[in-house]
C-alpha cells in the first residue's frame, strides 16, 4: 500500500511520521473534511485515490465507514461531479491542501499552530463562556456555571485550546440535554462546570461542581469525542 501525504513541514519532522493504513487516512480526511465543511469558505482536503484498476481524484466529501466508500466531488464549468469509491478497492492515496492539519498526521510529534486569528483574547472566551451558559440554560432548564481554571495566565495556544473546549462541552451538553436521563440526572447533581487543560481526560464531582480536564498532551488529537466526555461526566454522577 502507498499513502503519500502532501503537508507543510520541514525534512526532518516528516521522517517522525508514523506509517498510516488506508482507514487511518480516510479518518483523519473525514476530521478535517468536518471541521472545514462548518468555515464560510471551507478548503477541503484534494483526494487523489489509485484503485487496483483505475484512478479519481477530487475534494473529499464524506466517508462512511460502515457501507466503506467515500464520496469524492468536484466541479468543472459549474458541472458537479460525485464519485463513489470502495475502500477495498483502493491502492493508494494522496492528500493535499491539508496544510494547517499536519499536526493530525502525527502522534504528537508535529505540534499544532493555529492562526493568530483564530486564537481568542481572554475577553472573548469570556463572552463565549457566558453565552454557553445562557444557552445550556435553555436545553437543561437549569443554571449552569461554567468556568475556565487555569494555574497561570493562559497564552496563545492554551486560550486557543480553551476555545475548542467550550466548543467540545456545547456539544456533550447538547448530547445530554436530548436524553432524558442523562438530563434528570446532570441537573439533579451538578450546578457549576470548572474545565482546565491537562495531561489526561478525566472529571470529578464534589459537591454540585464538577471539575473537568482535558488532555492536551498531544493537542486536538487527544480530545476526548463528545460521546466519550458525556460517558465520562455520568460515570461521575
Amino acid at each position: 500500500m502507498n499513502i503519500k501525504i502532501d503537508t507543510n513541514m520541514d525534512f526532518i519532522t516528516m521522517l517522525q511520521l508514523p506509517v498510516l493504513d488506508t482507514n487511518e487516512v480516510l479518518k483523519i480526511a473525514q476530521e478535517i473534511a468536518d471541521i472545514e465543511r462548518k468555515e464560510e469558505r471551507p478548503r477541503m482536503p484534494k483526494v487523489s485515490i489509485r484503485t487496483h484498476c483505475d484512478s479519481a481524484s477530487g475534494f473529499f466529501v464524506n466517508y462512511d465507514s460502515q457501507k466503506q466508500v467515500v464520496l469524492l466531488c468536484d466541479i468543472y464549468d459549474r458541472d458537479a461531479q460525485f464519485q463513489y469509491i470502495q475502500v477495498h478497492s483502493i491502492s493508494s492515496i494522496s492528500l493535499s491542501n491539508i496544510n494547517k492539519y499536519g499536526y493530525l498526521l502525527s502522534d504528537g510529534t508535529i505540534p499544532l499552530v493555529p492562526d493568530a486569528s483564530e486564537i481568542p483574547t481572554m475577553l472573548q472566551l469570556k463572552k463565549d463562556i457566558h453565552s454557553l451558559e445562557l444557552e445550556v440554560k435553555g436545553l437543561l432548564e437549569k443554571e449552569i456555571a461554567i468556568a475556565y481554571k487555569s494555574d497561570e495566565t493562559p497564552e496563545g495556544l492554551e486560550k486557543f485550546y480553551a476555545s475548542k473546549v467550550i466548543s467540545l462541552l456545547k456539544e456533550t451538553l447538547s448530547k445530554i440535554a436530548a436524553d432524558n436521563l442523562a438530563k434528570e440526572a446532570f441537573t439533579k447533581s451538578i450546578s457549576t462546570i470548572n474545565f482546565n487543560l491537562g495531561q489526561e481526560n478525566k472529571s470529578s464531582l464534589e459537591k454540585e461542581v464538577i471539575s473537568i480536564t482535558i488532555d492536551t498532551s498531544k493537542g486536538l488529537k487527544s480530545y476526548p469525542k463528545a460521546a466519550a466526555l458525556q460517558g465520562l461526566i455520568e460515570k461521575g454522577l
